[in-house]
Order: structure tokens, then sequence, then C-alpha cells
């Protein structure tokens, strides 16, 4: 019949009792992970050869911004801020950017599991990188390196996306299968950088890789800071 009740279903919308509680959980996981980011932040910057207590390690940085706190001894004070702290905060912004380039793919592919390596950016990014160490590049001096690597990557995603599309549209199942194939000729691409490598530009490629914080300095952190802001500022629009 026309008018039964049975013939059609309507979405209901959520109360706003339901949706206060979805806040107010949100809420307490961000606060939640903050208050773990910082321990975190503490523990490792207080963790090393040298240990220093978290507590001595809250002092001082308390004393640095002027809100009370206490100084450590000269060595602790320069172990702490020239040392370990660069590479916390380098760390912080590392993880920030990747958590968040993370997160558009996810958003772009409609998929959790989507990340750079789908479309071969991060094998890409690698095929520039491991040039350059392969070939002696110099001509940016110690950004030669991030450079190339930065510009092969965008290299790889204009001809993923050039070869993906058809008809003037590009399908996402399309996307992968480019990415793949591409993630392929990045990987041999290395390889043969890798054979024609001498043995020290081998050792410096499989570092590149692997990743490492231990040479960051705060020149080095006040380098990459505006490019790390400008990308999570940009990334919701």
């Amino acid at each position: 019949m026309a008018g039964s009740p049975t013939g059609s279903a309507t979405a209901r919308p959520a109360s706003p009792t339901a949706a206060g509680r979805r806040r107010a959980r949100a809420a307490a996981l961000t606060g939640g992970l903050v208050l773990a980011l910082v321990t975190l932040c503490l523990v490792a910057a207080g963790t090393g050869a040298y240990d220093i207590p978290i507590g001595d390690v809250a002092r001082s940085a308390l004393h640095r911004v002027g809100l009370g706190g206490a100084p450590l001894d000269r060595v602790g004070e320069s172990v702490l801020w020239n040392v370990r702290l660069p590479r916390v905060v380098l760390a912080l912004l590392v993880g920030a950017s990747l958590g968040c380039a993370g997160a558009l793919m996810q958003g772009g592919f409609g998929n959790p599991l989507a990340e750079p390596g789908v479309i071969g950016l991060s094998a890409g990014a690698a095929v520039g990188a491991v040039g350059a160490i392969a070939l002696g590049l110099t001509f940016l001096g110690d950004w030669t390196v991030a450079a190339c690597a930065f510009g092969s990557g965008l290299l790889t995603v204009l001809v993923v996306y050039v070869l993906s599309r058809s008809d003037g549209k590009t399908e996402v199942v399309t996307l992968i299968l480019t990415g793949i194939a591409v993630n392929a000729f990045a990987g041999a691409l290395i390889g043969l950088f890798v054979f024609f490598a001498e043995n020290a530009q081998i050792t410096q490629i499989t570092f590149w890789q692997l990743g490492s914080l231990s040479q960051a300095t705060w020149p080095k952190v006040l380098a990459v800071l505006p490019c790390a802001v400008a990308g999570l500022v940009l990334a919701p629009v």
C-alpha cells in the first residue's frame, strides 16, 4: 500500500547526545595522545649514553622558556640542547609530515591502507636521492640529495598521473596499477645506480634509505620547519 510505513526506510539523524559523546571521545583521545607525545619527547631527550632524568629535562625546558625550573650542569645542558633536542624536534616535524601525507593519500584513494608507495612516490623519490649519491652530484651542497629526491618524487607523481589518464579522467584502479608499474621501474633504476656506485657511496645510500636523525642540528631544524609547516597548513585546504 502507498501509505504503508514499511515500504521505505528513513535515516535517523544523530541525536545531540550521541554527537556530544563522539566529540567527548575525540577530545579525550586527542588529549591522551598529546600527553603521550610530550612524555615520549621528554623520555627521548633524556635517554642516551649521558643519562638525564625526565624531571631534569622538564626543569631545563621550563627554565629556557622563563617559567621557572633550573638549568642542568654545563655538560648536561650541552648534550640536551645541542644534541638530543634537535633530533627530537626534527623527528616531530618528520613524523607530522609523513602522517599528513599518509592521511592525504588515504583521503584521495578512499582507502585507509593507502600510502605514498602505492603510486610509486616513495621509490621515485629514492631514485633521485640514490642517483645523486651514486653520481657524486653536489650542485646544491648539502641539500643536493634532498633536492634531487624532492624533484624526482614530483616527476614520478606527474608521470603516474599522465599515464593513468584515459578519456579525460583518472580511475583509482588505473592509478594504482600505473603506480605499481612505475614502482617496479624505479626499483630497477635504484638497483642500477647501486651496481655502479662505489663502496663508500653504497654505504651512504644504505644509510639514506634506512633514515637517520643523527646529524640533526638547530639550523637543519629551522630549514625544515617552514616546509613542514606550509605543508601541514595547506593540507586541509
